[in-house]
């Protein structure tokens, strides 16, 4: 099964204008047009801050190449385009950007660092975590040198770089790197900081998917407290530290506790941001994911169609974040075996991300796993199998998969399921067993998926005789 929450990822670093840092330029058009583009990004009008951040671009056509407006302008479009899911159109503006910064201020310049930052997050976002990876260590050689080893702006790419690490499943080199930034930030700006709990709260995702409850637990809550202190109990900010709260809550069976954060979260959404923005979109979507697991449908369902109308709006309807809901409304119908209605849903979420993040991402292993699934479900196991197969292909790609997280156990027990519906016993066998030894390599051999692989496994071998 494939519910999907969202968890906090890095933030981007965008290099946006202030006052303080170029007062020359104030009272300039081009100026203002650029901070208005930032109020509306910061306030989710996205729309809004994309024309305005067009507008600055083409004010900024009159100063030279060199000048640092135009990479500006042209790195705050990207940036926007990103934050829309229009990765392939933000792509070239941030390159453009980078060329523009390397030369105008040298290769190791901080901006040429923030630059690496921003295409090395849309790279990971893309799947193409070799060259993300290249990226963030880039800018953390330049920022180690520029500012020494224990400056914020080196603790942000070890986050960023760490965030990568978890995506990979590579959780013992992205474990290290958080907990660097997180004394980094604690000693530059107190444990009660916003981008010290921001680090907090992603060492504590990656407890979560190791399975770490304990340690995750009181992260989060730490992180959640800093953020009341810093913005009050309403910051849309805190929705997110709810949201992954909620999901250990649910995770571990606390479902009333889980489905009262995520109506917390969705409370503070609506009221700040409005009841047809995407963050309030996305708290119904989580909150839609507690109900399923309560086995309440009808609410589930409600939310979901909720979630995906406003998405819809706000995002467009080829937004990655569309999908995901897209995907978790078709597993409520395949649960209650509405399958002639759950497969467009599943068929149109893969395509949205084929299209977006192309055809080998890994997010698209958990769309042809669905997919197979139905088709499982339905009895079609000839149909389920080359799905399952192109899923496995492309999590295989992905760098040390054999040591990464879940997803690929997941796919090879799905695959292993199908093939002994069509009686290819052996190669069945082989695939659980590798499911047990990566699980056991990279979860631990005491974590709940490695327990039911090693299980399932047992009870394949009683059942070799009867065959």
């Amino acid at each position: 099964m494939a519910i999907s929450p969202r968890w906090l990822a890095a933030g981007l670093l965008v290099a946006f204008l202030t006052v303080g840092s170029a007062p020359g330029w104030a009272q300039n058009e081009w100026y203002e047009v650029s901070k208005a583009g930032l109020r509306a990004a910061d306030e989710g009008r996205l729309q809004d801050a994309e024309k305005l951040f067009r507008e600055a671009l083409r004010l900024s056509d009159q100063y030279t190449e060199t000048d640092p407006r135009r990479a500006t302008s042209v790195n705050n479009l990207a940036y926007i385009l990103h934050a829309e899911g229009h990765y392939q159109e933000a792509e070239p503006h941030y390159r453009e950007a980078l060329a523009m910064r390397e030369q105008a201020l040298g290769p190791d310049h901080p901006d040429v660092a923030q630059s690496c930052n921003n295409l090395a997050e849309l790279d990971r976002v893309l799947g193409r975590y070799d060259e993300a990876e290249a990226l963030h260590k880039r800018a953390l050689a330049i920022r180690e040198k520029a500012f020494g080893a224990n400056h914020p702006e080196v603790a942000q790419t070890l986050n960023n770089l760490g965030v990568l690490y978890a995506n990979e499943g590579r959780f013992a080199d992205a474990e290290p790197l958080y907990k660097r930034a997180l004394e980094i930030r604690t000693a530059s700006f107190g444990p009660d900081h916003l981008t010290t709990a921001e680090t907090r709260q992603n060492l504590a995702t990656l407890y979560y998917a190791e399975g770490r409850y304990d340690e995750a637990k009181p992260l989060f809550e730490q992180a959640l407290k800093a953020e009341e202190k810093a913005l009050g109990p309403e910051h849309p900010s805190l929705a997110t530290t709810l949201s992954n709260l909620a999901e250990l809550d649910r995770i571990q069976g606390r479902i009333d506790d889980a489905i009262k954060l995520h109506r917390r979260a969705l409370a503070i959404r609506e009221k700040s941001l409005g009841p047809d923005h995407p963050e309030t979109a996305q708290s119904l979507n989580n909150l839609a994911v507690a109900y399923f697991a309560k086995a309440d449908y009808a609410t589930a369902e409600d939310l979901y169609k909720r979630s995906i109308a406003i998405k819809e709006k706000a995002l467009g309807p080829e937004h990655p974040e569309l999908a995901l809901t897209l995907n978790n409304l078709a597993e409520l119908y395949r649960t209650q075996r509405r399958f002639d209605e759950a497969e467009p849903l599943y068929t149109r979420a893969l395509a949205i991300d084929e299209k977006s993040l192309g055809p080998d991402h890994p997010s698209l292993a958990l769309g042809l796993n669905n997919l197979a699934l139905l088709q499982y479900d339905r009895g079609l196991y000839a149909k389920a199998e080359p799905l399952l197969r192109r899923a496995l292909a492309i999590e295989e790609k992905a760098p040390d998969s054999e040591n990464g997280n879940g997803d690929l156990v997941t796919t090879l027990r799905n695959l292993a399921q199908v093939l002994r519906q069509l009686h290819k016993y052996d190669e069945a066998d082989e695939l659980e067993a590798r499911a047990l030894t990566i699980s056991q390599a990279s979860l631990g051999s005491d974590h709940p998926t490695t327990k039911t692989v090693r299980a399932n496994l047992e009870e394949q071998k009683k059942a070799i005789g009867a065959r």
